[in-house]
């Protein structure tokens, strides 16, 4: 348990973040403005808004726990991660950016429907239920992550744990929406970066420098190689591993909406280098603590996902490390923000507005807005109580049902020539339906693997279908 100098740490940089956000606080605060920044975001802001609030607690705990347990195949994910990460950034970036700004979207359904040309009520549903169930879901593992550090930190039960948790987060969301959120995930991206750079740095020179921590990891059963063996088996095993993570970029909503909201868009490759320099560097950080912690404990944890907490517990004093775990909640925070931000603006502007209010003020937006991330808040964290599985688990699920749901459906808005609304919304039931259910499959495959490429000829084939069908009609029989 923390004793009261880690503590006090812990409460100094909340202190000053509640203090940062509201400075940055815009006082005459617009629905605009809270949704999507009025598209003012420097590329550096962008660059680490996109970054940071993508990696999650899974970051710290997620990935460096699978590393130490399984060792380089791991490596795998991070590999698929930059890769389509990249890609996003030259493919999706530009595009989205300047087409949500000619059709004044400020949403990612609001976007499909303007691009799709017509009233698209049933779309707007089904893309607000996927949204719901999967960020719901994405938040409370989120919130997991976090009431078992609270737990560990504090003599708290982890029910209590989890509604700190919440109580921590909320605020950030609440104060000043996209614009002050994205300003926060700068100043954590760069501070949870030097933190995870450092940690295994330091531990690994003082445990006898790269040589021993390479002995140890060996003498420990580990291994250093990115495959398992030669053979066609394991090297498509990496290729699954690679793939299930990595081509769920292109459908994540709370990425996608930092892309949206950069100032200009000729600002984009250079926010593409900046925050891929940060995304080489977080996962390299996140890969050596997995390392490191092989060779400190002897490849033995009780809890492999808490590796990088007993490093930190092991080799600094309290006040330091009180700093160093709040890297942990920082990742959280910028998740969970961005997340509540992406689930509330669908509830106000994809339901309550297009089903109840249409002609709705700005200040009853503004507010629908604010009640919707409480409310979704609480909904994750009765989710988050029920603790079901790995943090590992739960990420990979959530993360490939936005992912199926939404990336194909995006691809298919920017680069396909003919696509109906039909199209659309089956595309979004085949690609977030298969992830939904995955689970009862039981298959031993990461289901985006499957889920993206059904939804991407589902949206093909539904277009072509009704093409045909209309071309048909206007010929007559």
């Amino acid at each position: 348990m923390l004793g009261m100098t880690e503590f006090l740490a812990i409460c100094i940089y909340f202190s000053f973040l509640i203090g940062f956000a509201i400075a940055k606080q815009k006082r005459a605060l617009t629905q605009r403005d809270f949704v999507i920044g009025n598209r003012s975001l420097s590329r550096w802001t962008t660059a680490l808004a996109a970054h940071a609030s993508d990696m999650s607690n899974w970051l710290f705990m997620a990935y460096p726990g699978m590393v130490f347990l399984i060792g380089g195949q791991q490596i795998w994910v991070a590999i698929g991660l930059l890769l389509m990460m990249w890609v996003n950034w030259r493919v999706v970036a530009p595009r989205v950016r300047r087409e949500t700004e000619k059709t004044s979207s400020v949403t990612i359904t609001g976007f499909f429907e303007q691009k799709l040309g017509q009233n698209w009520p049933i779309g707007r549903l089904v893309t607000s239920i996927f949204l719901f169930l999967f960020y719901t879901i994405y938040v409370a593992v989120t919130l997991y992550g976090m009431g078992l550090l609270v737990k560990t930190l504090f003599p708290v039960s982890y029910a209590t744990a989890i509604i700190l948790g919440v109580t921590l987060i909320l605020p950030y969301v609440l104060i000043g929406g996209y614009l002050t959120l994205a300003q926060v995930d700068l100043f954590q991206g760069l501070f949870l970066l030097s933190v995870i750079l450092f940690v295994p740095l330091y531990i690994g020179a003082d445990f006898g420098g790269v040589g021993a921590v390479i002995e140890a990891v060996q003498t420990h059963g580990r291994s250093f190689n990115l495959l398992e063996s030669n053979s066609p088996g394991s090297i498509w095993n990496s290729v699954l591993l690679m793939l299930g993570w990595g081509i769920g970029y292109f459908g994540q909503p709370h990425i996608l909406t930092k892309f949206m909201g950069i100032k200009d868009p000729r600002q984009i490759k250079g926010a593409c280098r900046i925050g891929m320099t940060w995304h080489f560097l977080s996962l390299l950080g996140a890969t050596l603590i997995g390392f490191v912690g092989i060779a400190v404990f002897g490849g033995v944890l009780s809890d492999r996902e808490q590796v990088f907490i007993e490093l930190v517990h092991n080799y600094f004093p309290p006040f330091i490390s009180g700093i160093f775990l709040c890297a942990i909640i920082a990742t959280i925070i910028n998740s969970v923000g961005s997340m509540l931000l992406v689930l509330s603006t669908t509830i106000t502007e994809d339901i309550y507005k297009r089903f109840f209010r249409n002609n709705c003020s700005e200040k009853e937006s503004l507010r629908v807005t604010r009640i919707a991330s409480a409310f979704s808040a609480l909904i994750a964290m009765g989710i988050a109580l029920s603790k079901v599985a790995t943090i590992d688990e739960l990420v990979m699920y959530a993360w490939s049902g936005l992912g199926a749901s939404f990336g194909p459906l995006m691809i298919a808005t920017l680069y396909f020539r003919r696509l109906t609304s039909t199209a659309a919304w089956v595309g979004m039931v085949v690609g977030g339906g298969t992830v939904a259910i995955w689970p009862l499959i039981g298959l031993k495959v990461p289901p985006l693997i499957v889920a993206f490429p059904l939804a991407l000829v589902a949206i093909y084939f539904a277009s072509r279908l009704r093409s045909q069908v209309v071309v048909k009609n206007e010929l007559g029989p």
